[in-house]
């Protein structure tokens, strides 16, 4: 027993002396180590207060320096507002005599619309963005009441910011819209009309290949860019590669920047391109029928995808009597030398009894016979007429022998009936003649084969 005690005893002293440092040093050297933490810490909070209130003087230096660019633009348009060129000239950078010489025709521009009471200057500022000394800023400015856009770019000098010509290389970063089919890249700048751009592309893309045999069409890819050599043109048609230049190099709507010139142009070009495909890149040869059936297509196509189509056309007719797939049939069998009796392949109904508007048809006939008269080009000329009644040969060699100058011809309503003959015949009233002073006029033609051939 009393070993044990002893053997315990032991282990117990052999604790109490543990490390055998002195108690007072011991809380002398912690306290230094946490003076030395507080230390460290306070002088990584001095640190970081430093650079926050370095970074927010930065921050008011660039909001000054932002403010000083509104200000500036603010002045400038006060200035065209009330007409004071000095002002406006005065906030040009006057190393570029270039510039300054485009901003005098500018200024007296925005005089005559002013003076027209055709535009409202706001001064509302839509966006600004500032690199360094360089600035972009977006303007807009009503013209006859809707809201349109200019950007304005700037440099900042020791005497404040001054307008420049603008800075293509400071359009923003490169970036992209990708959709179904459609891959549109652009620059930050047109970041709101490349994405409305890519959606009319991709939705007209979906509606257009319902109805043609779009085949395995590429990756359409579309390049905004601000300095396009044209406004919008194909760089390759077959693989679907458009260049569209960027709108804000001008003027562009500040609501809607893909607007209606922009989207009819698009809806054009691409809708010949799929017209292409869908028939085998057959071309029409003129005078024929088959060269306006190809142009009407292409127009009532870039309607039809756009939701803006004229029911007053013969396509537009043929579609709405018989469906869009009916105008797909023609353009898949239509040839280069095809006349109008095409038509009668992808409808059941005789022509004379299928309730189509011949007006354009007519109206673009009419316009081939003068063509066809001024070029002395007899036989094509000849054709287009029913020369089975000798007094209509008589009148129309009369005409044909006078050559005057074509008139311009719109036809204005169509009445079928039949001939004293007959025969079908359509009785066309048409506005000859400039706008100022027009002339009516009744032309008649009888249907040959298929084919409307004039009668008078």
């Amino acid at each position: 027993m009393s070993k044990i005690r002893f053997e315990w005893s032991i282990e117990a002293q052999a604790i109490d002396r543990s490390d055998g440092e002195d108690p007072l040093a011991k809380r002398n050297r912690r306290r230094n180590l946490l003076r030395l933490m507080l230390l460290l810490a306070l002088l990584l909070a001095l640190i970081a207060f430093g650079v926050f209130i370095f970074r927010q003087r930065l921050i008011d230096i660039e909001k000054q320096f932002a403010q000083f660019l509104q200000d500036t633009v603010k002045a400038e348009v006060a200035a065209l507002r009330i007409g004071d060129s000095s002002s406006w000239i005065a906030f040009q950078a006057a190393d570029d005599e270039g510039w300054i010489s485009k901003q005098r025709a500018s200024f007296q521009h925005y005089s005559e619309l002013k003076a027209a009471g055709a535009i409202e200057l706001t001064g509302d500022i839509l966006a600004v963005h500032i690199e360094g000394e360089r600035a972009r800023v977006l303007v807009q400015e009503n013209i006859h009441k809707q809201p349109f856009s200019r950007l304005w770019f700037y440099r900042r000098t020791e005497s404040g910011w001054l307008h420049t010509a603008p800075d293509l290389d400071f359009w923003g970063e490169t970036k992209h819209f990708e959709g179904a089919g459609v891959r549109v890249n652009y620059r930050a700048v047109d970041q709101r009309f490349a994405s409305h751009l890519g959606l009319a592309l991709e939705d007209w893309l979906r509606r257009a290949c319902v109805i043609l045999d779009c085949g395995d069409l590429p990756l359409l890819v579309a390049e905004v860019t601000p300095d396009a050599d044209k406004a919008l043109a194909w760089r390759d048609e077959r693989r679907l590669r458009l260049e569209v230049s960027s709108p804000y190099l001008d003027l562009a709507r500040a609501d809607r920047p893909f607007d209606s010139g922009y989207r009819q142009a698009t809806s054009h070009l691409l809708a010949e391109r799929l017209i292409n495909a869908h028939s085998n890149y057959q071309a029409a040869a003129y005078p024929h029928d088959a060269l306006f059936l190809r142009q009407a297509a292409g127009d009532w196509l870039a309607a039809w995808l756009t939701h803006t189509v004229d029911s007053q056309t013969l396509l537009a007719s043929l579609a709405g009597n018989y469906g869009a797939e009916a105008v797909a049939a023609l353009l898949k069998s239509l040839r280069a030398t095809d006349s109008m009796a095409i038509l009668q392949q992808v409808i059941a109904a005789p022509l004379a009894q299928a309730d189509l508007d011949w007006r354009d048809f007519i109206a673009w006939r009419l316009e081939l016979e003068s063509e066809l008269i001024a070029a002395r080009a007899e036989a094509e000329w000849l054709r287009l007429y029913d020369t089975s009644d000798e007094s209509v040969r008589r009148a129309a060699y009369a005409r044909f022998n006078r050559n005057t100058p074509p008139p311009a011809y719109k036809a204005r309503d169509q009445f079928l009936w039949t001939s004293d003959a007959g025969s079908p015949q359509l009785r066309v009233e048409v506005e000859l003649g400039d706008a100022s002073r027009p002339q009516a006029d009744i032309v008649l033609f009888n249907l040959v084969n298929g084919v409307w051939k004039r009668s008078s």
